[in-house]
């Protein structure tokens, strides 16, 4: 039987319980601002599927390594030493960064704080299951888990704002701040608290049988792979299936979030009178649902209903497994500890399962999928016991066979491949969005050369960012108005082509444009807040020493931002390793735009860039499409009256989101070309652009779609093709 003493828990209840709630709260905003603000570094640098997998698993393994020690330790000692230990030492983590202010400092800072984090979540859950009634546990495990989640959804929010300048002392700041008062909190409602979280005596009687551990270990698991997933994933399935504003995406991206922190509350009353393992089997087949239908989602609905679902499902069951995980016998840390080691090799299970299938099916979807089977599956056993203990042995054994069989037969289909038989492709993420590279011809090399072509873009798009402060853009723009920095030769060549579009565009195309788009969501700020910039944007005045592979900009605030251009020579250089390595004919994918070459003909979408699907398509060889449009980054103006979006393409003339066209497509001999032309030709418009077109750039076409929807292009575009 659970520990209870009538006098503790009647100060638990009064005092010290929603003290240790508050405390609770500050640390898990303290692990917020910091965890989950980290990763928009990884998304600054687009960092590949395995890379976005691996970045959050570090975090996830030391909470699963400092779980059931931590929770041993609670058991002998008390919950007071351990939580005052974990946020003591988080306090001093920014200490780190101070003396040594690498990145490789702030992963080392993320680890540590992932043993403070699986420290706190573990004891404080294991000093509520020994000192509360067990009627009373799945509604006190309802609040701190609702408590603990409702700081993960304002955590990164804080933390983005503190992060605007790309600065991270702010955030190891305020997590220190938040640690600190923790602390203090602490200290005094952990006064009262027991000086053991177990009984010896009773240990022997309250422990639970091996087969019923295992269920519940299992499940945990099988749900932290889900939610490992949605953490990694679910932004770029959003990105890469919905035109959405990333403030829209932001708040999909939440939902199940908060849906589940808004839910917490009730289902922990509502249900506390439930079988447990049946309520928590019911939750997680829920959220593996939900994760299903998410990963066949392409419309915003089915993305707000799934999820909706899937925080129904984490609201359900999250109560209910922590009150069974207390009540597995008396050694509470101990048993609480490996609950949470579970659940924390599931989080790290699910991203790098995911990054894996990614790179093999060539989309988030199926990973998503196939990460909901597995997650039904692991609940199977659980509702097999929640059944039969309540006297339907046979019954719980059907039921439970049917569903086994049901979800295994799921799994061939959602292995399937959409690509023709003679075809291979191998898809990754890079620059933010899935990277497809498709190969007609095919022998024992071309995996291998594939990846190496997907490594070069990765390590390209690092040194061609200006959000990577240590690639070489990411230099200059640092020491604008300081000193020449020295360049890679491709970043070097790269200016260079991009001050020949910037001069023959008059400066319709300008990459020193950098000096406002370097600002977060500069689409969205007034058009007075860059009044000063004006003389900041002038491609004439950045210096180029050739010879010496040097770049100088001679203002303070000036920047460099090779966006316009750069996803283009990046693709560019992935498809002369093809070729370079003997593939023949082949396609190179990024985000709608393309590169083929061979002796081919390929068929080329073009999107529709006020709805779903395509307008139709064009027939292309040896050439390269590349498209600019409103419906990448923007936002829907509040005004009625004002229909003009503003999004990420900027007039450098008006300082302000360009409205001459809402969609571009451009065809090119090169990647490049046809990237810095898509967004020129958006600029300028189809009047300004054809003539522009015709004197530079006569071998290449371009397609406006108008604010009406109207279709104009050059006089060389291919035919679009409609059904």
């Amino acid at each position: 039987m659970p520990i209870y003493n009538p006098k503790l828990s009647q100060i638990l209840t009064k005092f010290n319980m929603p003290m240790l709630m508050v405390a609770v709260f500050a640390a898990s905003m303290g692990t917020g601002v910091f965890t989950f603000t980290l990763p928009l570094m990884n998304l600054d640098e687009k960092a590949g599927g395995m890379w976005l997998g691996t970045g959050f698993a570090g975090y996830f393994l030391a909470k699963l390594l400092i779980a059931p020690l931590s929770g041993s330790f609670a058991d002998r000692h008390g919950s007071a030493k351990p939580l005052l230990y974990a946020c003591g030492a988080a306090i001093l983590l920014p200490l780190l960064y101070v003396l040594f202010p690498t990145i490789e400092t702030l992963y080392a800072i993320q680890f540590i704080l992932g043993l403070c984090a699986g420290t706190i979540r573990t004891v404080s859950m294991a000093a509520i299951g020994a000192g509360m009634e067990s009627d009373k546990l799945s509604s006190r495990f309802a609040i701190l888990s609702a408590v603990m989640n409702s700081s993960f959804l304002l955590g990164p929010l804080l933390g983005g704002l503190l992060y605007i300048d790309k600065d991270y002392l702010p955030v190891l700041g305020t997590m220190s701040a938040f640690m600190g008062l923790a602390f203090i909190i602490f200290t005094f409602s952990t006064r009262h608290m027991p000086t053991r979280t177990t009984e010896k005596k009773d240990e022997a009687h309250n422990s639970t049988g091996t087969s019923h551990y295992i269920s519940i270990m299992t499940a945990l698991f099988g749900r932290g792979m889900g939610i490992g997933s949605l953490i990694a994933f679910y932004p770029v399935l959003l990105t890469s299936s919905l035109q959405l504003s990333p403030g829209s995406t932001a708040i999909f991206f939440c939902m199940p979030s908060l849906t589940t922190v808004l839910l917490l509350p009730i289902f922990g009353k509502l249900l506390a009178g439930f079988d447990r393992r049946l309520t928590t089997s019911a939750g997680m087949l829920t959220s593996a649902l939900a994760l299903y239908i998410l990963g066949g989602c392409s419309t915003a609905s089915g993305f707000l209903c799934g999820g909706i679902l899937s925080g129904i499902g984490a609201a359900v069951s999250m109560p209910a497994s922590m009150a069974v995980c207390s009540e597995l016998g008396s050694a509470k840390g101990k048993n609480l500890g490996y609950a949470n080691m579970a659940a924390n090799l599931g989080f790290i299970t699910g991203p790098l399962f995911c990054g894996f299938m990614v790179s093999s099916s060539g989309h988030v979807g199926t990973p998503f999928k196939l990460t909901a089977i597995a997650g039904a599956m692991a609940a199977v056993h659980l509702i097999y016991e929640g059944v039969s203990g309540r006297g339907f042995k046979k019954s719980a054994l059907t039921i439970s066979a049917l569903t086994f069989i049901g979800l295994l037969m799921l799994i061939p289909q959602n292995l399937q491949q959409n690509t023709h038989k003679d075809f291979f492709r191998y898809s990754d993420v890079a620059m933010g969005t899935v990277v497809n590279l498709t190969i007609p011809e095919t022998d024992s090399r071309t995996e291998k050369i594939a990846k190496e072509a997907v490594s070069i873009m990765h390590r390209l798009q690092k040194d061609l960012d200006h959000r990577n402060k240590l690639g070489s853009i990411g230099q200059v723009n640092h020491e604008a108005g300081k000193k020449w920095v020295h360049v890679s030769n491709k970043t070097l060549q790269t200016i260079k082509r991009g001050l020949d579009i910037s001069a023959k565009s008059g400066g319709s195309f300008d990459i020193t444009i950098g000096a406002i788009t370097t600002t977060p969501f500069y689409y969205a700020l007034d058009k007075s807040r860059f009044a000063g910039h004006k003389e900041l944007i002038n491609y004439r005045l950045l210096k180029i020493d050739p010879e010496q592979t040097k770049v100088f900009l001679p203002k303070k605030g000036m920047a460099i931002d090779l966006g316009g251009l750069a996803k283009g020579t990046i693709i560019d250089a992935a498809a002369d390793y093809l070729k370079s390595s003997g593939i023949r004919t082949g396609m190179v994918e990024a985000g709608g735009d393309f590169m083929v070459f061979g002796d081919r003909d390929w068929s080329i979408g073009i999107r529709n860039p006020r709805g779903d699907g395509i307008i139709g398509h064009i027939m292309v060889k040896d050439k390269a499409v590349c498209g600019s449009g409103d419906y990448y980054q923007f936002i829907i103006p509040i005004s009625k009256e004002d229909k003009t979006r503003k999004h990420h393409i900027f007039d450098p003339a008006l300082l302000q989101s360009s409205s001459e066209s809402i969609a571009t497509t451009t065809v090119a001999p090169d990647a490049e070309t046809a990237d810095a032309l898509a967004t020129t030709v958006f600029i300028m418009g189809p009047e300004k652009g054809n003539k522009f077109m015709e004197e530079h750039f006569p071998d290449c076409s371009a397609m406006w779609i108008l604010p009406d929807m109207s279709i104009v292009t050059t006089k060389n575009f291919p035919k679009i093709i409609t059904h």
